[in-house]
This record gives C-alpha cells, structure tokens and sequence, in this order.
C-alpha cells in the first residue's frame, strides 16, 4: 500500500494534499496579476476586471474596463460594461449576487450573468469623503459590507438585502496598514493595525479596545491578517516575516513562524482551521497551527480563495484544491496502516486478484468489521478521484456482505451523494464541492444553485435520482424553468408558449402560474402573461393577476365561475374605480349574476349609484322601491310626501296595481297623521293604520279614530278588536263598558274579557264573563275565576267535557265544588 503521490507531511501525523481540480478553460493567455479577483466559496463563480490601480490615470480613460464572470472550471458564464463610478472592490454574496463597490460608497448587485439588481448606499459622509478600502464578508446567514473611508473611519453594512450603515468608534490618528472584520454570534467587530498597535472596534463601545499579541520578539508593523472561516481563529503577519497565529480575540497564541521573507506576500489566507497559507508570486507556503510548514511551487500567478474545509488555488492554467487529509482518509490509505478501512481495503484487493492475503485481512478484522466499513465509506466521501471512490466503496460493499445486520442506509446515502458531487463537479458544470461543503450548503440549497446557472436538465435528473418529493425538487425547478424561459425571445407565438409551458409543468403541486405570469409581466410580455395565467387553478390568484393585467372582463368571468361572491365584489370594486361611471354599468349589464350582486351591494351602500342603474335599466317598480325606502328616510313632511307621490307615479308605470293603491292610501294616511300631529300635539307620523287607530283610542280620541275607519273603509269587527284592546290598554273601564253596550256587536264579549285580564282588571272581566256565548261561558267563567257559577252552567248543560274541566280548574280550597261534579259525573243521564 504505497502512499498518495500528493500528500505532504505536516508534522507528525498531519497531511496535506493539492489536488488539481480543473484545467481552466480560459487557456493560459490571463495573466491574474493584472485583474482584481474574486471568487465565491462553496465552488462558485470567479469575477475578474481589470486592475485600475495598477495603471495610471492616462491609460485609465481608455474606457470603462469590463467585469467577466467565470465558473470554476474557467468557463465564461457572463460579461458587463462596468458604467458606474471607480470600482474599488467586489466580492460574492452567500447567495452568489456579484457585490461591487465603488469609491463613492454605492453598492451595486448584480447576478452571475451581469444582470443589474438593486443598489444602496452607505451614506453622506462616505461619499463626501469616498472610500480607501473594502471588503465584502459572509456570516452564517448574511452578507455584508464593511469599508474604510479616506477620514480613517470603519462603516460597516451587516445585511445587503437590508441595508442599515453602522459607524465603528474613531481609529486614533495614523496610516491603517491592514483590517478585517471578525464576525461573532450577534456582533460583528474589526481589527486595525495601526504601525505595532492593534485595534478591536465594535459598534456597541464608544472607544476602540487596544489588543496586544504575545509575539516571542518585536516583530515591527503588522502588514497583513486573515480571519479563518468560523472567525475563532486569525493569523498576523509582521513586516519582519514573523507569523502570529492565535485565537481571533489575541488572548490564545497557537504559534510563531518566521517565513524568512521581508517580501510581503499577495495573499494571506486559512486552510480550514489548521493551517494558514502564504501566496507569493509564484511560491504558496503552508504554515500548520503548531508552526510546522511545507512549500508549493506554483506554475502562474495565482488566487486564494479560502473555504471552510480548505483553499483553492486558481491558476491561470489550473484550479487546486489544497486541504488538510482527513483522519480517516490517512489511516484508510496511509502507508503501512493497520487500521480497520486499510485492512478491509487490502482484503478486497486481493479478493479481486484472488489472493490468499484476502483471507489473513479478513481474519485480523473479524470483530472490527462494521469499522472497517464506515471507514471505507467515509474515506470514499473526501476523496475527488472517482477511480479512488470507486476502490473504497467495492472494499465496503465487500465488507458488508460479512455483516447481514447492517443498517445499509450510510452506505446508500454515500452511493447516491457521491454521484450528485461527480455530476456536478463535471468542468461542464464547475461546482468543485467536496463533502463536508455539501453537507453545509445541504442539497436543497444545491439544486438552487444549479437553477440559478440555468442548469435545469441536471437538476431534474438529481431531483429525480434522489427521489425529491415534487414540491422541493421537480416542480420547484420547472417553475424556475418556466420563469426563465419567458425572459427568453422566440419566433412561437405566446400561446404556443404557454402551451409549451403547461405541458411541461401540468397542475403538479407547488407550481405557480401566478408567479411565472408575473415574471412574463414583468418583463414586458402581458399577452403571455394573459395566456400562462388561465391555467392558474387559484381563482382569486388568477383573478388579481387577470385586473392588473387590465384584462377586466375576463377577471369578472372568472370570478363569476368561480362562484366567490367577495371575489366577484373584488372586481367590480376595482372597475368601478377605473371606468367611468357609464362604461361600468354598460359593462356590468353582460353579467347577470354580478349585476345582481352590485345592486345588492348599491341598495345598503350607494343609492345614487343603485339610482342610476335602475333608470339606465327602466325598471320602474325597483325606482318605485327606492323612492320609498328615501321617503321613510327623510323626516320632512313635504319630501316624503313627495317621494311617495313619487314611489306611486312608478309603480303606474309599471303597472303594478296593488303597490300602486296601496301607495296612494299611504300618501291619504300620512297626511291625516300630519294634521293629527298638528292638532293634537302627539306623534302619529310613521304608525301604521292599524296603530294610528289604537293610539288615537288610547289618547281618547274616538272621534277621529271614528273618521279614520270610515275614510281608510277598516271591517267593524277589526275596527271593534282594536277598540277593545286599546280601551283597555288605556284603563278606560267606563268607556269599555259604555262600548259594550252597542248592540251591533260584531265579535262577542269574548274579546273584552280577554282585554281586562290581560290588563288585570278581574272584577272587569267578570262582568263581560257572563255574557260571552253558552258554548264558551264555562270556560271564560272558569279564567274569571267564577268555578261555582261555571259548575252551575255546566250542570245546566248536562255536559261531561265541561264539569270535566271546571273540575281540572279546582284546587284544594274547593273540595266542595269537587265533591259535586263528580257526584254529576256519575249521572249516566248527561252528554258527553
């Protein structure tokens, strides 16, 4: 087992390796010496311009110099006319935005394909005083921007999404060499070197916090630093070449290194957590955190770019990975190794030769076999070589056939993971992720990446091949799909195009037309925006899109469809307030149900409108209605009276009789309850008849009760009720009596009786008690109370059913009254 060609030793036990990822495609003619670089992490773009400060002013204003996007594979992806102000600098933001930062303080953001987004800025003061230098940093979730002014001041933008500038405490006076920011769980700080003085400024202390390294000897200015990736560790390099590396609050020193070189250095950058990397021109020294170092000698100038797990080195010709070996990695395949993984290793090769050694390996690892397996697994994930992958994972595969319990999900997960990261580290696809980056970004968060380079083939199939469910992998990527397809000219028509676009996507779930229609909208397309957004399914979604479209009738069809009566409100609201007011009823008359719906809604809200709809429609008997509801509105005797005159004309016209007459006798009572108003002093108006009758009794105004019923022609038996009633309500016992009296009684006595013992007058009602008809006169003795006088009816009647319920009405204190009836009861003579 001979040891990787690649592997250095750093120390006892430490490896490192520099793997060459890709040949870059951009050949070898860019010299990265005269660009400014930068590159995302996680394997994402490369941006390149052209180096301003590296010429004078003259050669300057040849023309505004232009910003190339690469993938890290050197394949261009996009390129754009800088046209702003001076660039000072540029970085990536977590979500691979191009942050570009010019003198004057703006920021602007554009995509990786050159694509303009948005921009801020950091300020008054900063642009009155412009920039010295920037830098774009990543946290955990957010992207920021922090900058020193020409005034020696730090302004610091913690999120550019939601940009909010922060001013850091004044440096004391004198030339800033080097400074970095230092992100923390809530706060994010900054480390100035000032000559030999260091300094930690924070936005939440008025004073910058004086730090002081433990360097072994004076070692002069420090010129450069660097912040590793979980900001817990830094590394400072002194004018004298001395290598400071310690914990990133000063107070731990892990080390010291003299790198010999009064030279400084391009780039200062961490390998991970464990070591720290110098770039000269041509020459990359790798310092370990317990001061042992190794050298790499490189074929062009070159870029580091420094990630969680290791740096990448891009050439002009080539693009490396340089990383620390991981532990599992070095015992699987470390020269005369003994660990399990290495033993199972050499025990499948020589299965594979048919080699008797198989069988002494399998031996020594009898107990340690799972071991053995989840090291070749593991070994098999940090590895970049598919050829190495493959000899790990046969080992495994080997091994887990000796172990029928096995759980076989980790080898599964490694299998299918392991083809995701070859794909998409293909030089066609240039995302040179390694395990530890994937289990980081998560997959999620990967096919995001590959829709956002347009890769969408490629992230159906990894979709599919992983078995995503359809809301996180295959729909979501055919709606980015289909959102970017739109964008892109065609010689179809647009309904060719939404056709195309449907039979792509279907109704699968978590597809939104709504969201492809507007990206169609918003980029100038509103006929194809009309055509994707009919196969909507969401009625209300498809009907907000259809009115800002301004397709007005369609949304009203649509809503009408959907049978949504607030949708439908929704519409009508929305024309109402864009046509004018005859171009809206005009349109609402081809839509019955919403015309309905609108003079439902105009009858509690708007009775102009309800007016206008009513005549524009020559409805005569809905005028009718409405002039009489404004009648009861108004409190002015002329103009309800005129209303209602109104309300009748109408209801001729519409020759409706009965509304009509009974219009005509409200108009003839309103006016007498005004001149009964005028002369007696009470309220009469808005009674009904009936009322009006009963209310003039009670105030003793019999005479004019007399005139109502004659002249409104009311029946003598309802004109006799109410009179009861109200004498009775009234207490006008003497009058009652005087009215029971008249011998053209059309309603009996019954009704008077009734009326006193409402009003609890009894002696009252006994007297009309015995006049009542024989048929009724036990029971309205029995109300009165009068149990012996109905006793001696009923027995005069000889009738069963009325001793029965006289004696239904005794109670203890009439047991002689009890005692009769059932003695009459036991007569076989009376009737039943």
């Amino acid at each position: 087992m001979a040891l990787i060609s690649d592997w250095t030793q750093l120390g006892s036990d430490i490896f490192y390796r520099k793997h060459e990822l890709y040949s870059m495609e951009w050949g070898g003619g860019i010299n990265l010496g005269d660009f400014m670089v930068a590159a995302a992490p996680y394997g994402g773009p490369i941006a390149l311009t052209r180096d301003e400060s590296k010429y004078t002013k003259v050669a300057r204003s040849g023309g505004k110099p232009i910003v190339f996007v690469f993938s890290a594979s050197g394949r261009k992806i996009a390129s754009f006319k800088w046209t702003g102000g001076y660039l000072l600098a540029f970085g990536w933001s977590r979500s691979e935005d191009l942050v570009c930062v010019q003198e004057d303080g703006a920021v602007l953001l554009y995509d990786m394909f050159g694509n303009y987004q948005h921009t801020f800025n950091l300020g008054q003061e900063v642009k009155d005083t412009h920039i010295l230098s920037a830098q774009v940093f990543t946290s955990h979730r957010e992207t920021g921007v922090a900058i020193l002014s020409n005034s020696n001041r730090i302004f610091l933008v913690s999120n550019i999404y939601e940009p909010r500038t922060r001013k850091y405490p004044d440096i004391p006076g004198g030339v800033v060499e080097c400074w970095c920011v230092v992100r923390e769980e809530r706060h994010t700080n900054v480390l100035v070197s000032q000559g030999r003085d260091l300094f930690l400024l924070s936005h939440v202390e008025q004073r910058p916090q004086a730090l002081y390294p433990d360097w072994s000897e004076p070692g002069g200015r420090i010129l450069e630093m660097a912040v590793s990736s979980n900001s817990r560790h830094i590394a400072l390099l002194s004018e004298s070449g001395k290598l400071w590396i310690g914990s990133s609050d000063i107070r731990m020193k892990y080390c010291e290194y003299d790198a010999k070189s009064q030279v400084k250095p391009k780039q200062i950058s961490w390998c991970g957590t464990g070591a720290v990397v110098l770039l000269w021109d041509m020459t990359l020294e790798v310092v370990s955190v317990n001061g042992d170092a190794t050298s790499y000698y490189l074929d062009s100038t070159s870029y580091l770019v420094q990630e969680a797990d290791g740096v990448r080195v891009i050439g002009s010709v080539s693009h490396d990975l340089l990383q620390k070996v991981p532990l599992v990695v070095a015992e699987t395949l470390g020269i005369g190794s003994m660990a399990p993984g290495a033993l199972l290793l050499e025990a499948s090769k020589g299965f594979q030769e048919r080699n008797t050694r198989a069988n002494d390996c399998l031996g020594m690892i009898k107990n340690s076999m799972e071991e053995a397996v989840t090291q070749c697994l593991q070994a098999a994930q940090h590895e970049f070589r598919p050829q190495t992958q493959k000899m790990l994972l046969r080992a495994a595969m080997f091994g887990k056939s000796f172990i029928p319990e096995i759980n076989p999900e980790p080898c599964k997960k490694a299998l299918f993971t392991l083809r995701v990261l070859n794909a998409v580290r293909d030089y066609r696809v240039g995302l040179p992720l390694t395990w530890s980056q994937l289990e980081h970004l998560t997959l999620p968060v990967l096919l995001d990446r590959l829709v956002f380079r347009r890769l969408f083939p490629l992230a159906l199939q990894i979709a599919g091949f992983l078995k995503l469910p359809e809301s996180d992998g295959a729909s979501r990527i055919l709606a980015h799909w289909a959102c970017y397809k739109v964008l892109q000219p065609s010689q179809k028509s647009d309904e060719q195009i939404a056709k195309e676009i449907n039979s792509k996507l279907g109704y699968t779930p978590g597809i939104s037309y709504t969201d492809i229609a507007n990206r169609a909208d918003r980029a100038g397309r509103k006929q194809l925006a009309v055509k994707l957004i009919e196969y909507e399914c969401r009625a209300k979604e498809q009907v907000l899109v259809l009115m800002r479209l301004g397709e007005a009738q369609t949304a009203l069809r649509r809503a009408i469809q959907s049978g949504d009566t607030d949708l439908i409100f929704t519409v009508l609201d929305h024309l109402r307030q864009k046509l004018p007011s005859g171009d809206f009823l005009m349109l609402i008359r081809d839509f019955r149900v919403a015309k309905s719906l609108y003079i439902r809604s105009c009858r509690e809200t708007d009775t102009d409108q309800l007016r206008d709809i009513l005549v524009q429609e020559d409805d005569f008997h809905g005028q009718a209605l409405l002039r009489v509801k404004e009648a009861y509105q108004s409190n002015r005797a002329d103009t309800r009276q005129a209303s209602l005159q109104g309300a009748a004309e109408l209801f001729r016209k519409a020759k409706n009789e009965m509304a009509f007459q009974m219009t005509e006798e409200q108009i003839r009572l309103f006016k007498w309850q005004v001149k009964l108003e005028d002369s007696q002093q009470k309220p009469y108006v808005n009674m009904s008849l009936h009322d009006t009758i009963h209310q003039l009794i009670k105030d003793g105004q019999v005479k004019e009760a007399e005139r109502l019923r004659v002249e409104f022609k009311i029946p003598e038996r309802r004109y006799w009720w109410s009179r009861v009633l109200a004498h009775a309500q009234a207490c006008h016992w003497e009058e009652l009596s005087n009215f029971s009296k008249n011998k053209k009684n059309p309603i009996g006595f019954e009704p008077f009786v009734d009326a006193c013992l409402k009003y609890k007058n009894i002696s009252e009602a006994q007297k009309y008690a015995v006049k009542v008809k024989d048929e009724n006169k036990v029971t309205y003795l029995i109300k009165c109370g009068l149990l012996e006088e109905a006793t001696k009816i009923a027995q005069e009647q000889r009738s069963v059913s009325s001793l029965t319920e006289v004696l239904a009405a005794c109670g203890p204190q009439h047991q002689g009254i009890q005692s009769r009836i059932q003695m009459l009861l036991s007569d076989s003579s009376l009737r039943s």
